[in-house]
């Protein structure tokens, strides 16, 4: 049997393999955490539909022994078009990093052998390697590419509807940044981009139809307009007529580090009462988890319920919206950048208003200014 590092690659002689995932943490694969099987093609494209910790594809057999992971997988029996399978380590819903593992052990029937550290990892998903065809020969890679934002979120950006819930516990939680609660509830954060519009985040009402908005103003029954789950952004728009306040977006998009920043919205509802919530912080890195330009680093604090949060200059002007966070780290949390806000609201035709230039405004004053413009977001299954 081969020892493979990361980069690592070799070669399996037949297309009917056999995975086994252990951790050093025993209890903790298939309680806290699990593996994903994803077919994509060379382009990296979804092929068909994943196979999820005990959910069975006509490709795949999961095989339960006791603290260990084991399916048999076919290859050859693949969907068409695919010519590589991810296997990816996730924590259910997201809801802590795959540090507790703290090291997972991966066999390839008696080929290969592959142990990957996770200790100091922060990230709720893990891409461990993949199978991948060359010619008519299929190859193993080691590999150790995270995501902070966890598998539902990894899913969205290949295009794929991913539930990372616990099989037995799908009733409950389906994370902590979507504010979702054991009722059914999710909520979260939007603010107004027009008179009838509300931004806020796809992974809020992600399957979810019935949708209202709620403040000191009203409550208001919401419809999407268009979901954008690559970019975690979903327009809707109010049934009614309310004469939504509209914020307004900083005219040069440009953000800078260590620019002052300040959250506001509606984390933990229902716990923390129903008023907005402000909390202050500065851009503490330009990019994204593996320079994603889509994505600025903030650290004023955020909470669950917190997703869809406009995150404001110090003129009040809207310089991103708040996405998620590395639920172990200290006050790491990411927005998705003005300037894609922007240019998904010019694609869904809604005028945005711009501030070129303002006086510099109070925490308080902020908060007395923009919070007319806040919503509380409830969304709930059909």
């Amino acid at each position: 049997m081969r020892e493979l590092v990361v980069g690592a690659n070799e070669g399996l002689p037949v297309t009917d393999i056999r995975l086994t995932l252990d951790s050093k943490q025993g209890g903790a694969l298939g309680r806290n955490a699990g593996l994903a099987l994803l077919p994509l093609d060379a382009k990296h494209l979804p092929t068909g539909a994943p196979s999820l910790y005990r959910l069975t594809q006509p490709w795949m057999q999961w095989h339960d022994e006791g603290d260990s992971l084991r399916c048999e997988v076919d290859l050859a029996q693949l969907p068409a078009r695919s010519d590589r399978l991810l296997l990816v380590v996730y924590t259910f819903a997201a809801v802590g990093p795959v540090a507790e593992l703290e090291r997972v052990h991966l066999r390839i029937a008696d080929i290969i052998s592959y142990k990957l550290e996770l200790q100091d990892s922060g990230d709720a998903a893990m891409v461990i390697g993949e199978c991948y065809r060359r010619g008519a020969q299929w190859k193993f890679r080691a590999l150790a590419e995270g995501s902070a934002y966890g598998l539902a979120a990894f899913g969205r950006r290949l295009g794929l509807t991913i539930d990372d819930r616990h099989p037995d516990r799908s009733h409950e939680a389906a994370g902590a940044e979507a504010g979702r609660a054991a009722a059914g509830v999710a909520t979260g954060t939007g603010f107004a981009v027009s008179s009838r519009h509300i931004l806020t985040c796809a992974h809020v009402i992600e399957d979810r139809q019935d949708i209202h908005i709620t403040s000191f103003d009203g409550r208001y029954r919401a419809e999407p307009v268009m979901v954008d789950r690559r970019n975690d952004i979903a327009l809707l728009r109010i049934q009614q007529e309310p004469g939504l306040q509209p914020v307004c977006f900083r005219d040069d998009v440009r953000c800078h580090l260590g620019e002052t920043v300040v959250a506001l919205g509606f984390p933990l509802a229902g716990f923390a009462g129903g008023d907005v919530h402000v909390t202050q912080g500065g851009i503490s890195a330009l990019f994204g988890v593996h320079n994603d330009a889509s994505i600025l680093q903030f650290t004023a604090p955020i909470q669950p319920g917190s997703s869809g949060s406009p995150l404001f200059d110090s003129n009040g002007a809207v310089v991103g919206m708040v996405t998620s966070s590395i639920s172990d780290a200290q006050n790491m949390n990411f927005a998705v950048k003005a300037a894609l806000l922007q240019a998904f609201l010019h694609a869904c035709r809604v005028e945005v208003s711009t501030m070129t230039s303002a006086t510099t405004l109070t925490t308080a004053d902020m908060a007395r200014v923009t919070q007319p413009s806040l919503w509380k977001i409830e969304a709930r299954g059909s």
